[in-house]
C-alpha cells in the first residue's frame, strides 16, 4: 500500500476559470467606402485601417518624389476630413470600391467590411439618394445579423429649392428613401460649395461620422463641433430652415451666433427615422452598448447556472455587475431586474401554489429563464423653455 508523503506539506492548485476576459466591443470604429480613382496601392473591396493622413495618402493617392499629392479620389479626402475631427474616432478603416459600370460598384465593398468591427460607415462624398439605398440595406442587414451599425449619409448641398419649397421638404422628398424603420441611420445637411464636377467640396457625412464617433455613446451629439467643412455666410442655413430640417429629423450644419469665435456644430440630434422612440442617435447608441454587454457578460451562465434558488440569485447578482458600473458612470441613471423565477424559488415547496409549480417546472423542462430588465436612461438637456416675467 502507497502512502503519499507529507512533502511539500501544502499544495495549491490554482484554478484560472475565474480569470476568463469578458468580449469588449468598441463603440467609435468607423468605415469610409468609396471610389479611390484608381490612385494608390490599396486594393478594391479589401478593408485596411487607416491610422493617419500619411497612410491615407499611401492608400489612397498617387504621389511625387517628394511626397506631395499628385492624383486622389473621393476616398482619399472623406479619410482626410475623418481625420481631422477632434475627439477622434477609436479606429477608422477603408474599402476602396471596384468600378461597375462606370459608377463605384458600393454593394461589394460593403459586402467585404461586413465583419469588421465597426459602427459606423459612410459612402464617400456620396450625395445619390439610389446609391445611398444601398448603404442603407447594408446597415440593417447586418445590424440584424448582430452587427450593430449606423450609416451617415449627405445630403446635396446643390440641391434644388424652387419658389414655394423648402431645403428641408425637398431633401426629405429626395431622400426619404433611406430612411430607416430601426433608427440606424444618421441623414446630415450643409450647403458646402461645390466643385465644377458638382461634388461638394468637403464630405459632411464623413465629417458628421467621425464627429459622432468620437464621443461616449450616451453623449448627445447636438451642439458637438464638426472640423473640416467650410461654409460661406450666404450658404449658411437661415434659422427657419435649421427648424425645418431638423423637425425633418435631418442634422444641420451651422454655425451658431450665440458660440464665441468661427466654428461648425451639429444642430440636432436626431436619426433619419420613422420610429420616434428611437428618435435620438445616443438613445440608439446606448442601447447597443448595453444589448452588447449584457450578452457578453451573461454568456458564461449559459449550460453553467442552475434553475435553482442559488442560481437565479448568482444570475441577479451577474446582472448587477453589468449594470451598476454603467450607473456609476452615468450611462443610465437606475436600472432594476426582476427574475420572476426567484420569489418562486426562495418560498418553501409547500407553500407554492400550484401555477408557481408550474411555472417553475416548465422553466426546468424547457431550460428557459424569463428576465425582465428596466432600465432608466437620462437624455441631455436638447431645449430650454425659459418664462422670463419682467415686474416693474
Amino acid at each position: 500500500m502507497s502512502v503519499t508523503a507529507e512533502y511539500p506539506f501544502i499544495q495549491v492548485t490554482i484554478d484560472t476559470r475565474g480569470l476568463q476576459p469578458v468580449a469588449k466591443r468598441a463603440v467609435g470604429n468607423v468605415a469610409v467606402v468609396g471610389d479611390a480613382g484608381g490612385f494608390g496601392t490599396a486594393v478594391a473591396n479589401v478593408p485596411v485601417m487607416v491610422g493617419s493622413e500619411a497612410e491615407a495618402r499611401t492608400l489612397f493617392a498617387d504621389t511625387d518624389a517628394s511626397g506631395a499629392i499628385t492624383n486622389s479620389g473621393r476616398l482619399y479626402a472623406s479619410l482626410k476630413t475623418v481625420l481631422q475631427q477632434d475627439p477622434a474616432p477609436s479606429r477608422v478603416y477603408a474599402v476602396a470600391t471596384a468600378d461597375a459600370g462606370g459608377d463605384p460598384d458600393y454593394a461589394a465593398a460593403l459586402s467585404s467590411l461586413a465583419a469588421a468591427p465597426v459602427q459606423f460607415v459612410c459612402l464617400a462624398n456620396e450625395t445619390d439618394a439610389d446609391q445611398l439605398e444601398v448603404l442603407k440595406d447594408h446597415i440593417e442587414t447586418v445590424s440584424a445579423d448582430g452587427n450593430r451599425r449606423i450609416g451617415v449619409a449627405m445630403v446635396d448641398p446643390a440641391l434644388a429649392v424652387g419658389a414655394g419649397e423648402t431645403f428641408a421638404g425637398n431633401a426629405d422628398d429626395s431622400y426619404g428613401d433611406i430612411k430607416s424603420d430601426l433608427s440606424r441611420m444618421v441623414l446630415a445637411a450643409a450647403r458646402v460649395p461645390v466643385d465644377g464636377n458638382g461634388l461638394p467640396e468637403t464630405d459632411v457625412a464623413a465629417a458628421v461620422m467621425g464627429t459622432i464617433a468620437g464621443y461616449d455613446v450616451h453623449i448627445s451629439v447636438l451642439m458637438k463641433q464638426v472640423r473640416g467643412p467650410k461654409i460661406p455666410v450666404e450658404r449658411q442655413f437661415t434659422a427657419s430652415e435649421i427648424k425645418q430640417l431638423a423637425e425633418a429629423f435631418i442634422i444641420p450644419i451651422i454655425d451658431p451666433d450665440l458660440v464665441p469665435g468661427e466654428g461648425l456644430f451639429l444642430g440636432s440630434g436626431r436619426a433619419y427615422t420613422t420610429d420616434t422612440s428611437r428618435l435620438y442617435v445616443d438613445i440608439v447608441r446606448t442601447l447597443d452598448q448595453i444589448e452588447f454587454l449584457l450578452k457578453a457578460g451573461l454568456i458564461g451562465s449559459i449550460g453553467n447556472v442552475r434553475i435553482d434558488r442559488l442560481g437565479m440569485q448568482a444570475l441577479k447578482s451577474r446582472f448587477d455587475g453589468i449594470l451598476q458600473p454603467l450607473m456609476s458612470s452615468r450611462v443610465i441613471a437606475d436600472y432594476s431586474v426582476d427574475i420572476p423565477l426567484l420569489p418562486i424559488l426562495e418560498a418553501e415547496e409547500a407553500a407554492r401554489t400550484p401555477g408557481q409549480a408550474a411555472t417553475l417546472t416548465d422553466a426546468r423542462t424547457s431550460r428557459v429563464v424569463e428576465v425582465l430588465l428596466s432600465v432608466v436612461y437620462a437624455g441631455a438637456v436638447h431645449f430650454l423653455d425659459i418664462n422670463l416675467a419682467l415686474k416693474a
